[in-house]
């Protein structure tokens, strides 16, 4: 990996989930990696959006990413 141009945001082994129903939010998935905290929104659509969106540095730090798809809906990507 040349760090010049790219950079770790988190490992898998930090994943914290966050149903987001505590304060009426989308559901997110986090990652920490060393001072980076890196946060995946997942937003359920079900009109055939495939979108994965690199919101940007939203702070120190603090990066943000949006998933727009139906596999983010509860049960829905579930087997038929």
């Amino acid at each position: 990996m040349d760090e010049r141009y790219t950079f770790s945001l988190g490992t898998q082994d930090t994943a914290t989930w966050n149903d987001g129903s505590s304060f009426g939010l989308d559901p997110s998935i986090s990652y920490i990696y060393n001072q980076k905290i890196t946060r995946v929104t997942l937003e359920c659509v079900s009109n055939g959006t495939e979108l994965f969106e690199a919101v940007g540095e939203v702070g120190m730090n603090t990066f943000e990413f949006r998933l727009r798809n139906k596999c983010a809906c509860w049960n829905g990507c579930k087997s038929k």
